[in-house]
């Protein structure tokens, strides 16, 4: 008998009898696939809920015609792209058939396959209700169960409350329905020997892997403690215990259709991994790839996190942006610093979050914003826009415009950032010239740079308590 003792809705997660699969004609027993001595694990795992599994395995493979059945799979296997070789016999070893069998047990699949049989219902209140199954299932979600006393809906018929059952007994699990995902092999063996060791490799949605960076800035804004920790997670449906780790940072395509999506974690458990060794990082193709120096396991449902850097006294500076064309009054806080050796960086940036603190007058660590950057090469510069300042505004105002000829129009702007802080501050103004493709400033009551085809950058110096004020002209052709 199979007891459940949870409520409907929850998976049946003890379930003890595995089906055999109809692969080929009646004979023997499927043989299962071994967890055993020889079994190890590698990983790549990429930006994009994707990940490479290579799982080498011993495993007993009878001569002639087998099933083999492969099981401690993910869930979300995609099994088009699973991989098989004999590692001892590579020629002598094939797999003619490969079935995924992922039809999981559940209550509303048990309350279908057993409608017309004899089940056993226990209620909260002590009372035990026994008869044939009518339904017991609406749709994909468990309802109220009503029996029969007799067959075929004969003798009495009565209704069990979903909120009243306790536990609910089959008298065994129904062909079709297995305990975990499994894969299914017909396999040809004309080897000889029966011990093998083999390479299974597959991709699989479930594992996915993401940057996220903690940067300190220090007291005078000028340099920043960064470090950068890898945040693994895994919602595939299983665990990989002392795996080789490697990590893919870049964009890598994929083909959009829809893969096998059996098992969803319910719930994610948070670990943080011992940061004794860090990732090795190379070029790779068109990629990066970090790989860890030593094995770690990732267990079904949880979230790991993996020291990836650690740099101090990285020189930063502080700047106030003022883009009124596309912020309105707003003044942007940013954070700008070089991802360069000679900062204590140069190491590939993945893409991920970077959340900034600084320490308060009273020695506490307060958070003053975050942001998302790019995969970022050596060398290159970082931006990361923390915020609107409190205490500096501006505004912006078309004063005039003039169509000179049915080709060329002026406008006339005029912009003010005021400052409210106690000390000064440099403010970098940008105007968007989005009147044409080709413009030029005619006149101007400040110094500026051209930064691109639409932008106008005027640096600005403001004093305590003081008003910046920047005139110019437009001339728009067409």
């Amino acid at each position: 008998m199979i007891r459940r003792r949870a409520s409907l809705i929850a998976l049946l997660a003890c379930a003890a009898v595995m089906v055999g699969l109809a692969l080929a004609a009646r004979g023997p027993a499927p043989a299962l696939a071994q967890k055993g001595d020889g079994r190890s694990v590698e990983l790549t795992i990429y930006n994009s809920d994707l990940a490479l599994i290579k799982e080498k395995r011993a495993m007993e493979i009878p001569e002639g015609l087998s099933t083999i059945m492969f099981r401690d799979i993910s869930a979300r296997i995609n099994p088009a792209t699973v991989s098989f070789a004999s590692l001892t016999a590579p020629q002598a070893v094939r797999v003619r058939e490969q079935n995924f069998e992922y039809d999981l047990v559940e209550d509303v699949k048990l309350m279908r396959k057993f409608v017309g049989e004899r089940i056993t219902v226990r209620t909260r209140s002590g009372e035990v209700f026994t008869g044939y199954l009518l339904t017991g299932a609406r749709g994909s979600s468990a309802s109220n169960i009503v029996m029969s006393s007799g067959p075929d809906g004969t003798g009495q018929v009565f209704t069990v409350y979903l909120g009243d059952i306790q536990s609910v007994e089959y008298p065994s699990l129904p062909e079709g329905l297995i305990t975990r995902p499994t894969l299914a092999w017909l396999t040809s063996n004309t080897s000889g020997v029966a011990s093998h060791n083999v390479l299974v490799t597959y991709l699989t949605g479930g594992l996915s892997w993401a940057a996220d960076y903690v940067a300190v800035i220090g007291p005078n804004d000028d340099v920043i403690d960064l470090r950068g920790w890898v945040t693994i997670t895994n919602e595939s449906g299983a665990t990989y215990n002392d795996a080789k780790l490697k990590l893919v940072a870049g964009d890598v395509h994929q083909v959009q259709e829809e893969m096998y999506d059996v098992v969803r974690a319910a719930g994610a458990k948070l670990t943080l991994a011992e940061s004794a060794a860090p990732f090795e990082e190379k070029p790779f193709y068109d990629y990066h790839l970090y790989t860890l120096q030593y094995p770690t396991t990732l267990k079904e449902n949880q979230v790991k996190q993996i020291e990836l850097l650690a740099a101090d006294e990285v020189p930063a500076k502080k700047l106030l942006v003022y883009d009124g064309a596309r912020f309105g009054t707003k003044v942007n806080s940013i954070l700008e610093f070089w991802n360069k050796q000679d900062g204590n960086l140069g190491m590939p940036l993945p893409r991920g979050v970077v959340r900034v603190s600084k320490m308060d007058s009273d020695g506490s660590l307060e958070f003053i914003g975050e942001d998302r950057i790019d995969h970022t090469p050596k060398d290159e510069k970082v931006r990361i826009t923390l915020g609107s300042a409190f205490d500096v505004v501006g505004s912006r105002t078309q004063v005039s415009t003039k169509r000179i000829s049915d080709r060329v129009r002026e406008e006339a702007w005029k912009v003010e950032v005021r400052n409210r802080k106690d000390e000064p501050v440099e403010v970098t103004v940008l105007e968007r010239m989005w009147g044409a493709t080709q413009w030029e400033i005619t006149t101007a009551s400040a110094k500026w740079n051209k930064l691109d085809s639409q932008t106008a950058e005027f640096p600005t110096k403001i004093a305590a308590g003081g008003t910046a004020t920047i005139t110019y002209t437009v001339r728009y052709s067409y």
